[in-house]
């Protein structure tokens, strides 16, 4: 008896071209959507890592400034060290302090200028190197209100620089790097109401305000 060896092959088939393809153009679908998310998520993550700099950047700089400037004239010694306010301008402002008592105001920190160079807001001691409080500060305004009991004036160029009461600094931060899909149309304005912009660039802008008592300055 011859004995038949019988092979069953079962229903194995493969994946055909047309199915194959349409696997291929769908993970093709997929890996795009999952990169423009991840595109997306970089440039938000970017932009927000800007304007948190510009803030906390213009509040830092914008601190130290005030709390110094609520110290000008400070004249403790019988108002012997004449400190004043040495210059006032819409960019610049300038003060003497006696914060050591000793009767004078030639210390390193008691004769102290404020404006901005280039993009930098300055602070820039009579004795010492000028230092930087604050990059990427696009431009900056005081606003001083005067009061010598009579009238009251609210002015960025005061002519008689003892009759300060009040000091408002307006600064302007801006962003290091561009944004190509941003257009900056924004008008920003200052304490006295002066307009900085629309820029029509691509760089975004933070705009500060702080109004600033001179706690002993008219109390010579």
């Amino acid at each position: 008896m011859i004995s038949r060896k019988t092979s069953f092959l079962g229903n194995h088939q493969g994946f055909t071209l047309v199915e194959l393809m349409i696997t291929l153009v769908m993970a093709g679908i997929i890996v795009a959507a999952i990169y423009s998310a991840y595109i997306i998520q970089q440039k938000t993550y970017y932009t927000q890592g800007q304007v948190a700099d510009m803030q906390q950047n213009i509040r830092a700089g914008l601190e130290v400034m005030t709390s110094e400037i609520q110290m000008a004239t400070y004249d403790p010694s019988s108002h012997k060290a004449g400190a004043s306010i040495t210059t006032a301008n819409a960019t610049t402002f300038a003060f003497t302090s006696d914060l050591d008592g000793n009767g004078d105001v030639l210390g390193t920190d008691e004769n102290v200028t404020y404006g901005i160079t280039g993009t930098e807001l300055m602070r820039t001691p009579l004795a010492g190197a000028p230092q930087a409080i604050a990059e990427g500060i696009a431009a900056i305004e005081f606003y001083y209100f005067l009061d010598d009991g009579v009238t009251q004036t609210l002015t960025p160029t005061p002519a008689q620089l003892s009759k300060i009461q009040t000091v408002q600094v307006t600064l302007l931060a801006v962003a290091s790097q561009k944004d190509i899909k941003y257009t900056n149309s924004t008008t920003y304005y200052t304490g006295s109401g002066a307009p900085w912009g629309p820029f029509g660039d691509n760089f975004r802008r933070r705009l500060l305000t702080a109004t600033v008592n001179l706690r002993n300055h008219g109390l010579h």
